[in-house]
């Protein structure tokens, strides 16, 4: 499949050169995989919702593994390392932590909001799925040359806690927006304010870095 600069990963999937069969085979597992789980979740129903039968999704996919890997493998080496080249280096044009941390919280987010699905899926199988745990170590351990000399030089310029490690630094901004997203997916009914939630978060998060 081809690759470029994407944000949204539903989108990517219909821009991309592919025969219908695979891309609806693709479509259905990404929705069904997300709300009911890769073990949850049968071939039978992704024929069904794909409208397509069991045997073009053998076509594609050899097994419903093979599946789930073509789900999750472009968004480990495509959406987030082209995401982290193209967000990561914006960092560098603010000089104050309010501004730091209103930026990664609001675009982070955003960007968590518009893969909802695809995280889902991510986060589920990274707790039982070496294939993916693995993968997803290789994108972390590559991207740790970047995260430290554009988020943590950005956040040491505006003045953060000399005391904190990077892994304490990324762990603080990124656990406080995923526990919000977990949040929403485990309970809808729970109504939120986003906007006064996210800048609470902002608020804990300054408070946890800062000098």
């Amino acid at each position: 499949m081809e690759t470029n600069i994407f944000n949204n990963y539903r989108q990517w999937i219909t821009e991309q050169k592919m025969p219908k069969g695979r891309r609806v085979v693709l479509l259905a597992g990404l929705d069904l995989f997300a709300q009911q789980g890769y073990n949850g979740t049968a071939t039978a129903q992704i024929a069904e919702k794909a409208a397509v039968s069991q045997a073009t999704i053998f076509k594609y996919f050899k097994t419903k593994q093979d599946l789930l890997l073509a789900i999750i493998q472009p968004i480990l080496e495509n959406l987030f390392p082209l995401y982290r080249d193209d967000f990561l280096p914006e960092l560098d044009q603010f000089n104050t932590l309010p501004e730091i941390v209103h930026f990664i919280v609001q675009n982070r987010y955003q960007f968590i909001k518009d893969n909802a699905a695809a995280f889902t899926i991510l986060l589920t199988e990274l707790l039982t799925n070496p294939t993916i745990r693995t993968l997803f170590t290789q994108v972390v351990q590559a991207s740790q040359p970047m995260i430290a000399r554009h988020l943590l030089g950005a956040l040491k310029k505006a003045g953060i806690n000399d005391d904190l490690d990077p892994l304490a630094v990324t762990r603080t901004v990124i656990g406080q927006l995923l526990a919000y997203f977990i949040q929403q997916r485990l309970a809808p009914q729970i109504v939120i304010d986003e906007s006064r939630d996210l800048q609470l978060i902002e608020m804990q998060i300054l408070r946890a870095i800062q000098k």
